[in-house]
């Protein structure tokens, strides 16, 4: 195991934290807000040293490190990167003990949106803008894990080498120089973008800002107690529900767009996401919960299938399993968004109608293509997606049974257990909005903490590494 150069890309990653701490001592120092400047200082150095110390120990050394290195890399980069992130909150003037601290952290760097905080508006906003940022660099960094690791085709934990986008080859620090480049350049213009369509439509600047880090990132959270106090009209629910598009659809379509590259063939998933959201959409409004007009229909269906769960909604119509079940469902394979993901579910619906089909007519030749385009389905992409789909449900329950041991009904623990896996927020939505997470023991808190990093990364990826650390296989 190449130790050192893990250590080598751990650092780098933890220097990105330093950047964000410059970035909020200007602010704290521009705004005048001096009561954290110190909790940012602090993060500043620690990352510096620690960043600066792992790069070089590892510079030296062979950086293209192999499958199990990359794995054993992102699973600790997803549990470094928040202990850096929780040192302003540990030393903020709110007395946040350390469990508190790193629970927010997670939180937000896992795109999940679970808040510590009750009273989200009395906060300071260097702070505020802290909290939006984890979950800024927390989908970059997990764009990277995608493409360049989880979704390679050497590891196919996510099957993202199925579809349009990210560098191919067996390079890992080759394609994470390229793919890093890339990633960047379009995940902060597009962040940029929606930030000048939320001034647009007179959403005031720092709230464009924090929206805009969780709306891209497919986080949940606010920089208010409700969005209702942000958005004031149907045209900014409108044009919010519209950015929530980002996080679902696959990150390169844009590019593509804007570039005159954009071929349909290789946007199938993204088709098929669109029409599903169209006919929900249609459903809804027309039948459902006309009362709630256009745009909040739009907003909640978006909103769910981009696992933000960031929402306005209020009907007195409960239909918050709904609402989780397309959490379920989730984006892009090559998307912010959590949960199951849509392309599993085609492979597995496929692949069932092709073994019944077989059956009933077993001379057929059986068509394994992928949206019926030249990428083909084969055993061990079914075998995965099974797999995945398995540990889901177990986790749930398992999850489920040990949330129980704190104050939590049987149907807001397998609620809550979703969400968690699906990195979703707990709002009006699904009905969980009154929680309090500050007031779950410890272990409940280590469980969420624990499940948000694997319902990110994907529960089979500690079996693959065990597997491979362990077994030596």
């Amino acid at each position: 195991m190449n130790h050192k150069s893990i250590l080598f890309f751990l650092g780098i990653y933890s220097l990105f934290v330093s950047v964000f701490s410059v970035i909020n001592i200007l602010y704290s120092i521009y705004f005048d807000f001096t009561l954290g400047l110190n909790s940012y200082l602090a993060t500043l150095v620690i990352s510096l040293i620690l960043g600066s110390s792992f790069v070089f120990i590892g510079h030296k050394h062979n950086k293209d490190i192999n499958p199990t290195d990359q794995m054993l890399f992102v699973i600790l980069g997803f549990f470094l990167i928040p202990f850096l992130i929780s040192i302003p909150y540990a030393l903020s003037i709110y007395n946040i003990s350390l469990i508190d601290a790193y629970f927010e952290s997670i939180s937000g760097f896992t795109n999940t949106g679970f808040s510590i905080f009750n009273d989200v508006k009395n906060m300071d906003e260097p702070l505020m803008l802290w909290r939006s940022s984890s979950q800024w660099l927390g989908g970059l960094l997990f764009l990277l894990a995608t493409i360049g690791t989880i979704g390679s085709k050497q590891i196919r934990i996510k099957p993202a080498y199925l579809i349009s986008g990210g560098a191919s080859g067996r390079n890992f620090y080759n394609n994470i120089n390229y793919n890093f480049v890339k990633i960047l350049l379009i995940y902060f213009f597009s962040t940029i973008f929606v930030i000048f369509l939320y001034r647009l439509v007179d959403i005031r600047l720092l709230d464009s800002v924090n929206l805009a880090f969780t709306t891209i990132s497919a986080g949940g959270f606010i920089p208010v107690n409700n969005l209702s106090s942000i958005i004031e009209n149907n045209l900014q629910t409108f044009v919010i529900a519209i950015t929530l598009l980002f996080p679902i659809f696959n990150f390169f379509l844009l590019q593509d767009v804007i570039a005159r590259q954009f071929s349909l063939k290789k946007y199938h998933e993204d088709l098929h996401l669109l029409l599903l959201i169209i006919l929900l959409i249609f459903l809804f409004y027309f039948f459902v919960i006309p009362e709630e007009g256009f745009s909040n229909v739009l907003f909640a269906i978006l909103s769910s299938i981009s696992t933000s769960g960031i929402s306005t909604y209020s009907s007195n119509f409960d239909l918050s399993l709904f609402f989780i079940l397309l959490t379920i469902v989730g984006g892009s394979l090559i998307s912010t968004s959590s949960g199951f993901k849509y392309t599993r579910i085609y492979i597995l619906l496929k692949t069932s109608y092709q073994e019944i089909y077989r059956l009933v007519k077993p001379m057929n030749v059986i068509d394994k293509n992928l949206y019926n385009v030249e990428t083909k389905i084969n055993d061990q992409d079914v075998r995965i997606a099974f797999l995945v789909f398995i540990s889901f449900i177990i986790s749930i329950f398992v999850l489920s049974s040990i949330l129980t041991f704190d104050n939590l009904t049987f149907e807001d623990s397998f609620k809550l257990s979703i969400l968690t896996l699906t990195n979703t927020v707990n709002s009006e939505l699904f009905e969980l909005s009154n929680l309090s997470f500050f007031d779950l023991n410890i272990l409940i808190k280590m469980s969420l903490i624990l499940f948000m990093v694997l319902g990110k990364i994907e529960i089979i990826a500690i079996i693959y590494l065990i597997r491979k650390l362990i077994l030596k296989k």
